[in-house]
């Protein structure tokens, strides 16, 4: 297909361009480009046309190999996220079940006070510090719509306080607190996917272990939080210091 294309298509373009940018310098038979593009074909060698469009076959073959290729590895990245999703739904009860533990970290909402039924921003500080606690120890999971007893809450009333209720603006609020708290090379560290359980959507969120330090910057301070068992602790100076040469080595 690509090689028909170079043929029919990238030749004629060529043409054309040669004509617009040289025309001037051809005869002033050769004024309309219909006019020059026969003469052009019918006027040359056999041997000269054959060439030419073997040139633009290639060129269009190659250019066809790359998409193909391109494609080829786009279906199957799109085939491991699908295969990744449907394993994370299959996992889903059973890490509930399993209840928090040094990778496992669950959090009802991720700015909804549930108790005050308002909109509460100081609980997206509580997401910040648990995402950078799993990435200062071995990264693991944050599943948004959990209470810490394991019960279903759903982010449908997190999705509510956004300007536009749905997924996708609640993995970009997600990553703004990420950035806005623990700084943009951290949002490269988490991925979000979005599951149903009982009719309510959970979000889990993939914490990659950071090869560099995470702080949480709060008010001109920069605060360090590490996994420690199912909770995440702040470390003071001391600790943090000896925490990031132990993690280096």
């Amino acid at each position: 297909m690509g090689a028909v294309i170079g043929v029919i298509v990238l030749h004629p373009i060529i043409t054309l361009v040669l004509w617009m940018e040289y025309g001037a310098l051809f005869s002033p038979e050769y004024s309309d480009f219909g006019r020059f593009a026969w003469e052009r074909v019918s006027g040359a060698p056999v041997y000269h046309l054959m060439a030419m469009n073997a040139i633009f076959g290639a060129l269009g073959a190659a250019i066809g190999m790359v998409f193909a290729v391109l494609t080829r590895a786009l279906s199957v990245q799109l085939r491991k996220a699908e295969g990744l999703l449907e394993d994370l739904q299959t996992a889903l009860p059973s890490v509930i079940a399993g209840g928090e533990n040094e990778f496992t970290e669950f959090k009802s909402t991720l700015r909804w006070d549930i108790n005050e039924s308002r909109t509460n921003r100081s609980l997206e500080q509580v997401i910040a510090k648990t995402i950078a606690g799993l990435m200062n120890h071995e990264g693991g999971r944050l599943l948004i719509g959990v209470t810490d007893a394991g019960e279903l809450t759903g982010i449908e009333q997190d999705l509510k306080t956004l300007r536009q209720p749905s997924v996708d603006e609640f993995e970009r609020a997600l990553t703004g607190i990420v950035k806005t708290y623990l700084g943009g090379v951290a949002c490269t560290l988490i991925r979000c996917r979005f599951l149903k359980i009982d009719d309510m959507t959970i979000c889990w969120v993939l914490v990659e272990r950071a090869a560099e330090p995470v702080f949480l910057v709060l008010s001109d301070t920069s605060k360090y939080y590490v996994r420690t068992g199912n909770s995440t602790r702040e470390f003071n100076t001391a600790e943090a210091h000896d925490h990031i040469q132990r993690k280096g080595r």
